[in-house]
């Protein structure tokens, strides 16, 4: 069981949100963002602050190719951004990308200096002692032209690595409970098929390919794509049952996907140039699953 929060320092507000579930001791991992520009102040805050907590999260890079300032130099990764350095593209864009003949090893080239800056930035405040733990920004690791692009990253850096976070999300425990069944975004629904069926590929291939010096990946089963920004008290007490048995039976570790940092409307800056994305970053539903996470005790989830 690893319960988790992703986009520790996308803005000040959410961070602090995220920290308090820290300081309560809710979290067992978070994943980081290295690109915005509240990043050093909240690296160094919970560098400064872990001493006091009840138990110390994982922490996995944020791969954010989505919005932000990008950390390589721009003249690098010219697709990838906009004349002043934030990014411009969407998850869309590199799906289209993925399947461009002409674009791919352009693409895939970019997308390696950047996500080796963002891994060296990770490195210099969280240091180099641990092996990492990678995932990605709105699932952008889960297309193949990102992860081919990670995995080349690792071998040529030789990062020790132990996660890569798979999106793999069962459908059955949804669909066996009828009632909840029009509580969840129609969207939510493509998202779940669409990263199951790249999840697939990308497990094959890690397997393939993984160098002798590399740790094995930790297999999961990730809960809270369908459910992303809904995940409350009902829901969670309704599914966790079926969720944590399809787990058990893969003998992977079930991983349990929150949002519980809320970003303020006067935090949505210029960095935040995805602006697709800012209406989930500001929603009722970042609130609703800060509540639950807060709510969370351990005896529930075992």
């Amino acid at each position: 069981m690893d319960i988790h929060a992703d986009d520790y320092c996308i803005s000040p507000h959410s961070s602090e949100d995220i920290l308090n579930c820290i300081r309560t001791g809710k979290l067992d991992s978070i994943s980081v963002l290295t690109n915005m520009s509240c990043y050093e102040v909240y690296a160094e805050k919970f560098c400064n602050e872990q001493h006091l907590w009840p138990k110390q999260p994982k922490l996995s890079i944020h791969l954010n190719f989505m919005e932000g300032h990008c950390l390589a130099d721009p003249g690098k990764v010219p697709h990838l951004v906009d004349e002043h350095g934030y990014f411009h593209i969407s998850w869309g864009t590199l799906f289209l990308w993925n399947y461009s003949p002409k674009k791919f090893m352009i693409i895939k080239k970019e997308l390696k200096e950047e996500i080796k800056a963002q891994t060296e930035r990770f490195i210099e405040y969280f240091g180099d002692d641990k092996p990492l733990r990678f995932d990605g920004h709105q699932h952008t690791q889960m297309l193949p032209i990102c992860y081919w692009a990670l995995l080349e990253v690792i071998v040529e850096q030789h990062y020790p690595t132990e996660y890569i976070r798979i999106t793999k999300e069962p459908i059955i425990p949804y669909l066996q409970s009828f009632s909840l069944w029009k509580t969840y975004k129609p969207v939510n629904w493509i998202k779940n098929i669409l990263l199951n069926f790249y999840a697939l590929g990308m497990e094959r291939t890690m397997r393939q390919n993984k160098p002798a010096w590399q740790k094995d990946n930790i297999p999961i089963i990730l809960w809270g794509v369908l459910m992303s920004g809904r995940m409350n008290e009902e829901r969670i007490n309704k599914l966790f049952p079926a969720m944590l048995a399809k787990a058990e039976k893969k003998e992977r570790v079930l991983e349990v996907l929150f949002h519980p940092g809320t970003v303020l409307q006067e935090e949505l800056q210029e960095e935040f140039s995805n602006t697709g994305a800012n209406e989930f970053h500001i929603s009722e539903g970042r609130q609703i699953e800060y509540k639950t996470v807060m709510s969370l005790h351990i005896e529930d989830f075992v």
